[in-house]
């Protein structure tokens, strides 16, 4: 059996697209905002000396991670149905509470590989506790845990995918309409990968220029 390719479809449906990757993109970077926020605050609770702020952040992140991001998308999908909260948000809430705890084991980890001579240093410049982690021992910790960190954000704009499952009118969402009306799965499907593929580089690639560089400004001053 021989496939013939008709590329011309991909043009037609070019608005169908062009939205879904929109979608994907605001979706991509609403849950990285997300994930980064809750990631930073409940790393610095994993990493604190109080036995309390340590075992809520365990809890959230062994509760975040071994639950599967499909059953987090439904779950506050028709959790949140009585708030009637649209599913976009469902979406982002979703992805945001699941990679941001992925985000707090890299962010613990990275602060607590930066040296206490650091935050000594720090203080010792008249920079209060909150102060200093904010603006000494985060920019170390994100320049250490950059790679680690990008790896997090490229598998959070794949994941961004599943939201197609409720519904959101994203990248897969849209290269499903096209082989449904079409049955062109192929262009279809090569089309979004090749899409996918160039969105997860560039976001990869800033986040490890962002992340380093600040953390060199940091280590200048230090």
């Amino acid at each position: 059996m021989q496939y013939t390719f008709d590329w011309s479809v991909i043009w037609r449906y070019r608005g169908t697209l062009l939205h879904g990757l929109a979608l994907t993109l605001l979706l991509s970077l609403a849950g990285l905002a997300a994930a980064l926020a809750i990631g930073m605050i409940a790393g610095a609770g994993g990493a604190s000396r109080r036995p309390a702020l340590r075992t809520a952040a365990i809890l959230y992140v062994e509760l975040a991670r071994n639950v599967p991001l499909l059953v987090h998308i439904y779950f506050w999908y028709l959790a949140l149905s009585a708030l009637r909260l649209p599913a976009f948000w469902c979406g982002v809430l979703a992805l945001a509470i699941y990679s941001g705890a992925y985000v707090a084991e890299i962010v613990r980890a990275g602060i607590q590989s930066v040296p206490s001579g650091q935050r000594a240093a720090a203080l010792a410049l008249g920079l209060s506790p909150a102060a200093a982690l904010r603006s000494v021992i985060y920019p170390q910790a994100l320049r250490i845990t950059a790679p680690s960190l990008a790896g997090v954000f490229s598998q959070l704009i794949k994941d961004s995918s599943l939201a197609s499952v409720i519904s959101v009118a994203e990248l897969t969402f849209a290269a499903g309409v096209i082989e449904g009306d079409t049955f062109r799965t192929f262009e279809a499907y090569i089309t979004i990968t090749l899409l996918y593929f160039l969105i997860v580089t560039a976001v990869s690639r800033a986040a490890l220029l962002v992340f380093g560089r600040r953390g060199a400004e940091v280590d200048r001053r230090f």
